[in-house]
């Protein structure tokens, strides 16, 4: 079976964290390479695309002589977060605790697969190669619908959203179920290990997609009931907490939530939502506010964390690097881009 989650006691066993010190001290050589506050600016007042590329070259992205044109952007940072994983997952004694990274491209592959074959259109292009199942075995097993190949979550998110499929002929059914099946997934692979940083990880992330996908139905005048579809389990802010305060002010509602960070930071958003008149700033706010969560890290010299704070880091990286070269592209000022754009790691 793809993905199987390790015993519990085994996990428990193996995970000493003198055994990742060798592969934690060369990541740490590593960190040269992250995106600092410098290099940000430096993207964003590059006059010329061209300059912008050169930090990116400066950062390892690419060699000097290497160039790249706009259309190659999307697989040059793909490409940076698939060296990322191979930097460290070979290294590791467990790759389990490290799989939770990987999930989310595994269900994205699975729904470009099943889009693309309900629609008859060409899939490779769209496949992420930064999954916990290799792309060719991926495309095996769902287009054989080889179930028992399957993680059990896997199986039963795609089994649900063909039956929804079937009757809905709405691709977003199969976003909607298989979403709330990844984060099933990487909450079942967090349970079986004995690492509450992780925990915590995944838990403050759920609760974020749960909040943004709050705000969002309200702006967009959907129905409670079509919240219900989209909320993900296994977050610290329970389902009824938001259907009891759908219909409240945001600074009201926030009040509701019990994690200081999670209410202070939506108490925040308020007054920016209202200056930018968009909720796209509250995505920076809560991408900003985990990378705090993986920057605890820090203080920690070897073990699993600081790995994991690398691949989050390196992640919040690429995004950030999306939205600049996205916007230089188009043609935005750097003043709109810097608005949207994220903390750094480093």
């Amino acid at each position: 079976m793809y993905g199987i989650v390790p015993d519990v006691d085994m996990v428990a066993k193996r995970y000493k964290k003198e055994d990742y010190s060798f592969i934690c001290g060369y990541m740490a050589s590593r960190d040269k390479y992250l995106l600092t506050l410098e290099k940000l600016d430096r993207m964003l007042d590059s006059k010329a695309l061209g300059d912008a590329v050169r930090v990116l070259q400066d950062l390892n992205y690419m060699d000097e002589a290497e160039s790249i044109d706009a259309a190659e952007f999307e697989s040059l940072l793909s490409r940076e977060l698939k060296k990322t994983y191979s930097l460290i997952l070979p290294y590791v004694p467990d790759r389990s605790y490290f799989d939770i990274f990987l999930y989310p491209s595994d269900y994205h592959n699975v729904k470009t697969l099943l889009k693309a074959e309900f629609l008859g259109l060409r899939t490779n292009k769209y496949l992420m190669e930064t999954g916990s199942v290799p792309t060719g075995e991926l495309a095996d097993i769902v287009r054989g619908r080889y179930f028992e190949d399957m993680r059990e979550e896997m199986a039963r998110g795609i089994k649900e959203a063909l039956e929804e499929y079937s009757v809905s002929h709405d691709p977003q059914t199969i976003d909607l179920i298989l979403d709330k099946a990844c984060y099933r997934d990487m909450s079942s692979l967090s349970a079986g290990l004995d690492s509450d940083f992780i925990k915590g990880y995944l838990t403050l992330r759920i609760d974020i997609i749960n909040l943004i996908a709050f705000i969002r139905i309200r702006e967009m005048g959907k129905h409670r009931g079509f919240f219900s579809k989209v909320f993900i389990e296994n977050g610290s802010i329970q389902e009824d907490v938001f259907e009891e305060g759908f219909e409240e002010p945001i600074a009201e509602f926030a009040e509701r939530l019990e994690p200081d960070r999670l209410r202070n930071a939506l108490l925040e958003s308020v007054k920016k939502i209202q200056e930018a008149g968009s909720v796209t700033v509250l995505e920076k706010l809560f991408d900003n506010l985990l990378l705090e969560y993986i920057k605890e890290a820090r203080y920690i010299t070897y073990g699993i964390e600081p790995l994991i704070a690398y691949i989050a880091a390196k992640e919040n990286e690429v995004k950030t690097v999306r939205i600049i070269m996205a916007g230089k592209l188009a043609g935005i000022s750097p003043e709109l881009i810097r608005e949207r754009v994220r903390d750094t790691y480093a």
